[in-house]
């Protein structure tokens, strides 16, 4: 992949060589302390100097590779003071599940290598793959043809794409930013770019292994859901300050709004956690009984932390969904 080692520099500050699980969450905690106020540009320099967008590299690569259910928790924690933050993080470590289970050797080394230098990555319809998402040859290269959304804090390095060869082949994609014109979509938040036309090194394509989806996918479920926990702590502690200041406690409707948001915590965090082991397990020996305990796990998941507003549009959706996976066990 060496035509993409050299193609982007640009000054960045040095990122922090994360070892422990302790360092992590010192880390985090750093992030953290910058408060709901900080602006974007401020929090990307933050995650990226804080050795965070790094912690999920294999240790067959001298990654640090922390347990999912720590990647979980630090998502979650950063979700309470600055959603946006985890939100972008979430789509990086997608992305970074998908090159775990992608390409090469030598292509996952080279991304390892940008990655801990401090460049960040982030999702382009990764799923919600659909057929107008193409690449085709293109001199030495691959032209990826038809636009779509990514969410990132900022403009990415990196943009992670799932898109079909011209032999409906599904491969990643890894597009360089600066490489292809992108634009910003107006409103959106976080930041949402749209891509077209990119032109891809041949060396930036990288072929899927098997289980490369269902992994990356349950990934992206376990940490979304992590998101919406830290979230919902968030308002759980406002709620209980205001009560403190003067609700009373005698009023029902408000003791409900208490008690549910306390229920929801306490079945995200285990549904959570059970998901985040099940993929720690896949990961490290991916059979067919593991890779199906983890869909299963994150399938759950999914329905447990849809919002109040969405369970009538979806639930039935991800019911079903979680039913065919028992029904093809």
């Amino acid at each position: 992949m060496g035509s993409i080692t050299h193609l982007h520099e640009r000054p960045r500050p040095a990122p922090l060589r994360i070892a422990s699980d302790e360092e992590v969450l010192t880390a985090a905690g750093e992030v953290i302390a910058l408060g709901t106020d900080a602006p974007a540009a401020l929090l990307v320099e933050s995650l990226v100097s804080s050795g965070l967008l790094a912690i999920s590299i294999p240790s067959d690569f001298d990654g640090a590779d922390v347990s999912n259910g720590l990647i979980a928790q630090v998502v979650s924690q950063i979700a309470q003071v600055q959603p946006a933050a985890a939100r972008a993080l979430v789509q990086h470590f997608r992305a970074l599940e998908l090159v775990r289970n992608s390409g090469s050797e030598e292509q996952r080394r080279s991304i390892y290598l940008h990655v801990e230098s401090g460049e960040r990555l982030s999702c382009g319809g990764i799923g919600e793959h659909t057929a107008s998402q193409r690449y085709f040859t293109d001199g030495i290269g691959f032209r990826l043809s038809g636009a779509l959304e990514v969410a990132s804090l900022g403009v990415p390095d990196w943009f992670a794409v799932l898109a079909s060869s011209e032999a409906k082949l599904l491969s990643l994609l890894l597009v360089q930013r600066g490489s292809t014109r992108t634009e910003l979509v107006a409103g959106s938040q976080p930041a949402r770019y749209r891509l077209d036309e990119a032109h891809v090194p041949a060396d930036a394509v990288l072929a899927l292994h098997e289980d490369a989806l269902p992994l990356s996918q349950s990934l992206g479920t376990i940490l979304h859901a992590s998101t919406i926990l830290g979230e919902k702590r968030q308002r759980l502690g406002a709620d209980l300050a205001l009560w403190r200041g003067g609700v009373r406690s005698g009023d029902r409707p408000w003791d409900e709004r208490i008690g549910k948001l306390q229920v929801d915590i306490e079945i995200l965090a285990a549904l959570i956690d059970r998901a985040a082991t099940a993929l720690d397990l896949a990961q490290v020996n991916p059979s067919p009984a593991g890779v199906f305990h983890v869909c299963r796990s994150a399938s759950a998941l999914e329905f447990a932390a849809l919002p109040d507003c969405h369970r009538a549009r979806d639930s039935d959706r991800l019911l079903a969904q979680l039913g065919r996976t028992l029904l093809t066990d």
